[in-house]
């Protein structure tokens, strides 16, 4: 019996007996079925990676702008405590300066009560001789 031709070299090398090749044949059928599904298993996966490289850079995107709102919501509490800080400073500010210049005040008519009675005093003295 002459062997059949099949798509592989083994089946063709010396020694190769007659009822392999038929065997071989049968596996090519099988051979170009795994062909089928491994390139059918390598789009199904160029397309999965293709959607998840979609995916994560839309959640690239998402976190970039979640983060950029939260970096301007922190930045506005900063600023509005900052406001509130100054604000209380120049209430301090304001109340100590108006305290100061009632006792400025206060200390200017003491002061000028004090002086007064000296130069009375002087003038009484001066009068007196």
């Amino acid at each position: 019996m002459e062997p059949a031709r099949s798509a592989y070299l083994w089946d063709h090398r010396p020694g190769v007996p007659t009822e392999l090749v038929a065997v071989f044949d049968a596996l090519d059928g099988v051979i170009a079925e795994c062909r089928e599904i491994r390139a059918s298993a390598e789009q199904t996966a160029a397309e999965l990676i293709e959607g998840a490289q979609r995916e994560a850079a839309g959640l690239v995107a998402s976190a970039a702008a979640r983060g950029a709102a939260e970096r301007a919501e922190a930045a506005a509490a900063i600023t509005a405590g900052g406001d509130a800080v100054a604000e209380r400073t120049r209430t301090t500010a304001t109340a100590e300066a108006e305290m100061l210049t009632r006792r400025g005040l206060q200390r200017m008519d003491e002061l000028v009560a004090l002086i007064l009675d000296r130069v009375r005093a002087d003038a009484g003295r001066a009068g007196a001789m």
